[in-house]
């Protein structure tokens, strides 16, 4: 058995990272665990109160729970994704395999655990890129005793693990643009099916006419770009039936995650309570995967969770007929010229529904 080391970013969010670390204590697996901590460096004044109670938790804390905890404290302001970067190469250097996790999760006590048992249990297997600590609030359709899944629907990078010998392959795929580069192959293998219709529309718009955010997005490992590469190179994560991840980062206080009022938490993903979803409490944890043929069925139920509007539907399927019917390139031609329309139309909607109010 190998044991992955964490890695975790933070910056100033000093209830959220010692929330993190002292969950992470309580893992049973803590101990033959080492943890890499990067504090990136306050770009403003309004982040220094933070930043120094991080600090002083650093300083001053007990980390014997874990085999070793050791901090980097930059110098100067690296933004979120440079400081990541910077650590986990320094981490890949030394490792074959890693967990990495930003400031704002909260972790079951068998969380380490399942990550190293399922790093073993498939790392030679080429179709798995990664495991995943998060799931869904949703019940899953699984075999009795599953433990977890094998899906092409999320890669949810809320607590993710994987080896250098997959990961880095992958990201070059996806950073060379070879995700939406191979379209005209999604379209005429209908690939797009594999998608939950939130990734289907991120695809399709992102391939037929890109705005700034979403195309960047497409471009790099985060959520949305890896669950596209699941469904175009036919690669899996595994996902716990049950999360042993709760994530703490809708309050608006985080780079990536925005901000969401819900108390009781809703019933759809941007209305859900993330911060009060229950997770795993076992100590413990043994690999039983699902050996029901449930991907279709799992999809759906995700779709009704994860779920986009009738219209945003509408408008993604127009563009997939395009496609479809007139070839990729005319298709996104058309695509094209009807984009702006789409985009002035959505604007004069929303105009004449707050002139009503």
């Amino acid at each position: 058995m190998k044991y992955a080391p964490i890695i975790i970013t933070t910056l100033y969010r000093h209830e959220h990272f010692r929330r993190l670390v002292e969950s992470l204590k309580r893992n049973s697996w803590a101990k033959y665990t080492d943890v890499y901590v990067s504090i990136d460096y306050p770009p403003a004044e309004k982040y220094r109160g933070g930043w120094s109670k991080i600090c002083e938790y650093v300083d001053s804390g007990n980390f014997t729970a874990f085999a070793s905890f050791n901090v980097i404290k930059q110098k100067k302001n690296l933004g979120a994704g440079l400081n990541y970067s910077i650590l986990k190469n320094h981490v890949a250097e030394r490792y074959d395999r890693w967990i990495s996790t930003e400031d704002d999760n909260e972790f079951a006590p068998n969380f380490i655990e399942y990550m190293d048992k399922c790093l073993d249990a498939y790392e030679n297997d080429p179709s798995v890129i990664g495991v995943t600590g998060y799931s869904y609030p949703i019940s899953w359709d699984v075999s009795d005793g599953a433990t977890c899944l094998r899906q092409n629907i999320n890669a949810s990078m809320w607590g993710t693990g994987s080896w250098n010998t997959k990961w880095n392959p992958m990201v070059a795929y996806i950073k060379r643009g070879e995700t939406i580069a191979n379209i005209d192959r999604v379209v005429r293998e209908r690939t797009y099916e594999k998608m939950i219709d939130a990734s289907m529309r991120e695809y399709i718009i992102a391939a037929v006419q890109p705005y700034k955010r979403l195309n960047r997005l497409m471009y790099c490992n985060s959520d949305i770009g890896v669950r596209a590469y699941l469904a175009v190179d036919d690669k899996y994560f595994i996902s716990p039936v049950v999360s042993k991840v709760r994530n703490y980062g809708f309050d608006g206080s985080g780079v990536y995650c925005q901000a969401i009022e819900s108390e009781n938490g809703g019933g759809t993903a941007g209305t859900y309570n993330y911060s009060k979803q229950p997770i795993d409490e076992g100590y413990s944890f043994e690999v039983v995967e699902n050996t029901k043929e449930s991907l279709k069925e799992n999809r759906d139920r995700l779709n009704r969770f994860d779920k986009r509007t009738p219209a945003q539907m509408r408008r993604t399927r127009l563009y997939l007929w395009l496609m479809t019917h007139l070839g990729v390139w005319a298709g996104k031609v058309c695509a094209t010229i009807l984009f702006p329309f789409d985009i002035t139309l959505r604007l004069v909607r929303k105009i004449i529904r707050q002139t009503k109010k």
